[in-house]
């Protein structure tokens, strides 16, 4: 139904209204002809159609034969468009070159979307893409893809796969990092491990899931010293080698020391600012605001504009920049202002001390002096946590 409608608009029809004593005689006649009509209604001594530009003439000689006045109510499509817009020719080049313009623009990048994991830096891809060819602005093509697709996997040997899905004038890069072979065959590979401590301490409490205890609770030990071996042996007399699991926790006592000088340096922000403005088209920029960079004690805040139309990337920009000035000022900390400060610095020590890993603080003894201009705070823990830190054995094949 949609391609009747197009052709239709494209070869043009009329709405007419055929008056008359007898408007049936007219459509017997349009019918035994093989005239085609359309939306017709019929009203006393009336009767509305639709027929092709292409048929007009037609029409108006069965009206004629059937004594009826056919009567042209509107007409419709590009025939009637161009004979409107005839002294028009600059609107009608206009239109032509702007849907050309679109198709051409429509070649290109406009914006680049990087997804990349952990294992990898963006900027790098960025700069690796750019040297390959691909960036915004850049026109491209399904081979030029395939190419840089295949030239990122040969440069960085971190990249197991990329994929460039382009969605219009906009791009997405989504990459995967490569696994080294000897990552691979230790994943793979039986581990054989020892339980060794991290601190010095006295052991309070054994938990041993795999492997031999070789310590006991009251004990005391050293760093490094072996807790849980991974050699396993049975009443028969064998041994098996295992990779050890379980938790040996002991009292161990640390001392933390914070500081904060009594004099210091505060950036205070005035009311005063530069703002500059740049118009990019086509990658080329023009300045809107014809200032430079401030000279003296400024911060920059960058903000970018890209508008979009039907969501892909338009090859035009507004960047704004905003300049900030500031004072450097010094200032002097008082004593029960640098205990508040702190006191809140060790509450986010104490706090990841606890949740960051197995610890229970017991107790802690604090001190505050002041010493050279600097304020001190020394804090001393008994602290219970779990001591085990695994150490994997080289296992000859």
């Amino acid at each position: 139904m949609l391609i009747v409608k197009l052709l239709r608009w494209i070869f043009g029809y009329f709405d007419f209204e055929i008056k008359g004593r007898f408007p049936e005689r007219f459509l017997n006649l349009a019918v035994r002809n093989g005239l085609n009509l359309w939306n017709m209604k019929g009203e006393k001594e009336e009767l509305h159609a639709t027929a092709k530009i292409a048929d007009k003439n037609t029409a108006e000689l069965f009206a004629q034969k059937t004594e009826s006045e056919l009567i042209i109510e509107k007409e419709h499509g590009l025939p009637y468009l161009c004979r409107t817009y005839k002294s028009r020719l600059g609107l009608l080049v206009g239109l032509i070159m702007g849907v050309a313009l679109s198709c051409w623009l429509s070649g290109f990048i406009w914006n680049i979307e990087v997804n990349v994991p952990p294992e990898l830096n963006e900027y790098e891809i960025r700069n690796q893409l750019r040297e390959l060819g691909f960036y915004e602005g850049v026109r491209y093509n399904s081979d030029s893809i395939d190419n840089i697709k295949r030239k990122m996997k040969l440069n960085d040997e971190r990249i197991s796969w990329v994929s460039i899905n382009i969605f219009g004038t906009n791009a997405v890069v989504e990459l995967s990092p490569k696994i080294s072979v000897e990552k691979d065959k230790e994943i793979n590979k039986k581990a054989v491990s020892n339980l060794k401590s991290t601190a010095d301490g006295t052991i309070t409490k054994i938990n041993v899931h795999n492997g031999t205890a070789v310590v006991e609770i009251g004990e005391g030990v050293r760093k490094g010293q072996l807790l849980v071996s991974g050699i396993m042996e049975y009443n028969n007399g064998t041994n098996v080698m295992a990779d050890s699991e379980g938790t040996v926790y002991a009292k161990t006592s640390r001392t933390v020391t914070l500081s904060v000088p009594k004099e210091y340096s505060k950036a205070i922000t005035s009311d005063e600012y530069v703002c500059k403005r740049e118009f990019s088209f086509f990658g080329i920029s023009f300045p809107i605001t014809l200032c430079g960079n401030p000279v003296g004690e400024y911060y920059k805040k960058e903000s970018k504009l890209k508008p979009t139309l039907f969501d892909n990337a338009l090859p035009i920009s507004i960047t704004e920049e905003k300049w900030q000035r500031y004072e450097t000022k010094k200032l002097t900390l008082g004593s029960d202002d640098a205990k508040k400060l702190l006191d809140n610095r060790l509450k986010l020590y104490e706090m990841f001390l606890i949740y960051s890993d197995d610890r229970t603080i017991i107790s802690k003894n604090s001190k505050f002096q002041e010493k050279n201009s600097i304020y001190y705070l020394t804090v001393s823990y008994e602290v219970e946590e779990n001591i085990c830190e695994k150490s994997y054995i080289q296992v000859k094949e």
